[in-house]
Order: structure tokens, then C-alpha cells, then sequence
């Protein structure tokens, strides 16, 4: 559905009722681009941003780490309450653990040199010669999974069932289960735990008689005692795997501290999980809506064919929809002055529908060649697991294109959206056999 706002000054594309009720704001975000591509967006409810809808200017402004930094008060945008609670929620943890309330989520929130640091601690594991050499263990991991996903489809006998739980959502947490030195099959506890940690209207995993908050809570304790006994495990009997890495590695001869290992182990779960398992639930859903481009998949499911199709399912789907930064100094854009300290919002999905960068962008193409896309972001801090989400991606598309699964499935239903202003993620999509 459009929507059409009569000026700059109605557009809205920061209010979650409006993307759980409408989608994307393409719409807005096309003239943006056309009208104000440098934004002063003034609204109630939200700190004042500069919005960039612009390709060419989010990967400028992600590349100036100089002059736009995470490490300012705001890394994603979001509203003033959620931010509130969210602030609210890391003190009672410091509180709670003796940890410092002055230390970071994560390395995310770092600047250089730091953030280097940090990331070089793992950075060699998802390299594309590391991710190439997992080619197999993908494949049989993708084979089990859209094999299972199959006979779940069988065993409903044209009933609808859940695209996320029954398939999208398992390589990847399989995959960094296994990474992280954590039995495959653990990846239905990561995804309770880290389910109920987004999608925080969600009472999928409540037991009789419990509240939503004592829910929450119940798997909150559940995720750090499980942190706890895996550095533990690690500490006392190193592996090949992320987690021992982590847990004997040193940035400027310190090792990391508890808090610190709790934040990065964090990260690459949810990481590892939130842009491929969003990716492959949307990209399902593309391949659906364009049934011509389907065929080409499914009549091809070659590499080249796969590859191609795995980067315009980025593109087209952009999970990660913003990031922010802050200015370090006085920085003109198209005319306007953005100050030091204000903050400038990147918005990928736009960027990804330019067309002053690509051929018809509005265009879902399976073999669209080139599209140097930033579904993945750019810069300093392009994303870290960016080689491995596109090995898993690859994975379960020319599996379920060699078992052309997707020809026999339509959806049965709308789907049903997380409330994140961060990430464009599906809970769950009910789909069933044709």
C-alpha cells in the first residue's frame, strides 16, 4: 500500500505502528532521495537526526569514520521511550552483575583503533576462504534443514505452517552454534533466548500462569547462565571454535573481561542469526511475489544463478534498515551543515533503491549483474559475518531450488512483523503447500 504524505514535513519514517501497518515507507524515502537528500527530521517522540537516503552519501558518511563515528550517544536510531528503557535496562544489569555501566554493548558502539582491535579478534573466521571452506558442512547443514522443512510441509497436508520457525531461522543459528564450539542442535534454546530479546511483544515462549516480564525474565537468566557456563567451559578446556578464541584473547595485553566476553559472544549470535535468517524469510517471499524469477532460479540453480539471486535478495530486502552516527565535526552535505555532535541517520533501504546507482531499482532480478549493494553496510564497519551470511544464503537457496520447493508453496497469511525500527524482521510467515 502507498502512503503519501503532502510535504517533507508529514513524512514519517520512524514510527513503528506506521512499518508494522505499511511495510517499508518507499514512498517517503523516493522522495527524500528526489527532494532533500540531506534531512533535518524534526519529530516528536525522536531525537533530531539528519537523515542520508542517498546511495552515493551512506557509503561516503559510512567510510568517514573520522568525521562520523558510532561511539556517539545514539548507534540506532530509535524512539526517545525506547531508548529510556533501554538505558534503564544496561544499568540494572551493571547493577546486577558488578559490571561497569560505562563499557559498551559491544564493539559496534567502537571507534578506531579500538574497534579494529576487537574485530581482528575474530575477523580471520569469516573470511571468504574460511566461509569457502565450510562450503560442505553448509550444504549438508542446508539439506538437512529444507529436507525437514519438506516433510513438515507433507506432514501439514496443505495446512499452513511457519516459514521462520520451520526453516529460516535454523542454519544460521546452526551455523554459529557450531562456530561458537556449541552443539548444532542448541540452536532451537539460541533462538528462544534471542527471540524473546527482539521480539518483545511476542508470548511464544511463556509456560502456563506466566507474565510477559516474568517470560522475559525467566530467559534472560536462561541466556546469561548459558554465556556464563560456555566461557567457563571454554576457559577451562580450549577448542578450535569463537568462544575459546575469545575467552584467551588479549586487546593491549589485557584479556577480556566477563562483561566484555558477554557482549561480543551477544553480538554473534544475534548477528549470526538476525540478517540471514530475515534475508531468507523475505527473499522467499520476493520469489514468490515474482513468479518469472523463480523459474529463472529454480530452471538454473547453478552457482552463478545462486550467487546472483543471493545478492538481489540483499539488496531488494535490506534487513538492516539504519544505523546512526555522530559528527566529530562541522561536515556540509548538499548545501546543509551538519554540526559536531549531531546526528546523521543512514538509511540502507533507500541507498539500496537509488537510482542513481542501480538500473531499475524497483526491479526484483535474479540475475541483476552488477549490484554492489549495502545490504551489509560499508566501510570500517561493513559487517563482520557479511562473507558468511552469503555463504548461508547461497546454501539454502540452491538447495531449495534443487529440490524446487518454492514452486509448491505460496503464503497462507500475512506476515507477522517484529516492532524494530533497527531491523526489518518477519516473526513469522504462515505458508503451506499448493
Amino acid at each position: 500500500m502507498v502512503v503519501t504524505e503532502k510535504t517533507l514535513d508529514d513524512i514519517d519514517i520512524h514510527s513503528i505502528d506506521r512499518y508494522l501497518e505499511f511495510g517499508y515507507p518507499w514512498e517517503a524515502w523516493d522522495r527524500l532521495r528526489d527532494e532533500a537528500p540531506i534531512y533535518r527530521y524534526e519529530r516528536p517522540g525522536i531525537q533530531p537526526f539528519w537523515a542520508l537516503t542517498r546511495y552515493a552519501d551512506v557509503r561516503a558518511v559510512g567510510s568517514d569514520n573520522a568525521r562520523f563515528i558510532n561511539g556517539g550517544p545514539i548507534l540506532r536510531l530509535a524512539g526517545d521511550e525506547h531508548n529510556r528503557l533501554l538505558e534503564a535496562s544496561r544499568q540494572k544489569k551493571a547493577d546486577r552483575h558488578g559490571w561497569d555501566p560505562n563499557e559498551v554493548d559491544d564493539m559496534v558502539y567502537l571507534d578506531q583503533p579500538r574497534h579494529t582491535a576487537f574485530r581482528m579478534l575474530v575477523a580471520r573466521q569469516f573470511t571468504p576462504a574460511r566461509c569457502r571452506r565450510m562450503g560442505d558442512e553448509l550444504a549438508s547443514l542446508a539439506e538437512r534443514f529444507v529436507r525437514e522443512f519438506q516433510e513438515a510441509l507433507g506432514a501439514a497436508d496443505g495446512a499452513p505452517i511457519d516459514l521462520v520457525d520451520e526453516l529460516a531461522v535454523k542454519l544460521p543459528l546452526a551455523t554459529i552454534c557450531s562456530m561458537m564450539g556449541v552443539s548444532v542442535d542448541r540452536w532451537s534454546d539460541i533462538h528462544r533466548w534471542t527471540d524473546s530479546l527482539f521480539n518483545t511483544d511476542s508470548m511464544a515462549w511463556a509456560v502456563p500462569g506466566e507474565t510477559r516480564q516474568d517470560m522475559r525474565r525467566r530467559l534472560r537468566i536462561q541466556y546469561f547462565t548459558f554465556l556464563e557456563d560456555l566461557i567457563a567451559d571454554k576457559r577451562a578446556n580450549p577448542g578450535d571454535d569463537l568462544t575459546s578464541l575469545l575467552v584467551h584473547a588479549t586487546v593491549d595485553g589485557q584479556p577480556l573481561t566477563q562483561q566484555q566476553l558477554h557482549g561480543y559472544l551477544s553480538l554473534l549470535i544475534s548477528a549470526g542469526n538476525e540478517t540471514t535468517r530475515n534475508a531468507t524469510t523475505r527473499g522467499i517471499l520476493a520469489l514468490l511475489e515474482h513468479p518469472e524469477q523463480l523459474a529463472v532460479l529454480e530452471a538454473r540453480a547453478d552457482d552463478a544463478t545462486v550467487e546472483t539471486t543471493v545478492e538481489e535478495v540483499v539488496r531488494w530486502t535490506s534487513p538492516v534498515i539504519q544505523f546512526a552516527r555522530t559528527a566529530t565535526e562541522d561536515v556540509e552535505i548538499h548545501g546543509a551543515t551538519v554540526k559536531a555532535g549531531e546526528i546523521v541517520g543512514l538509511w540502507y533501504p533507500s541507498a539500496n533503491r537509488d537510482e542513481r546507482a542501480f538500473v531499475e531499482p524497483y526491479r526484483f532480478d535474479v540475475l541483476r549483474n552488477p549490484n554492489d549493494h549495502v545490504g551489509f553496510g560499508h566501510g570500517p564497519h561493513f559487517c563482520l559475518g557479511a562473507n558468511l551470511a552469503r555463504w548461508e544464503l547461497r546454501a539454502v537457496f540452491k538447495e531449495l531450488a534443487r529440490r524446487r520447493v518454492l514452486s509448491t508453496l505460496e503464503p497462507a497469511g500475512p506476515a507477522e512483523w517484529m516492532t524494530d525500527l533497527h531491523v526489518g524482521a518477519i516473526a513469522h510467515q504462515a505458508v503451506r503447500r499448493v
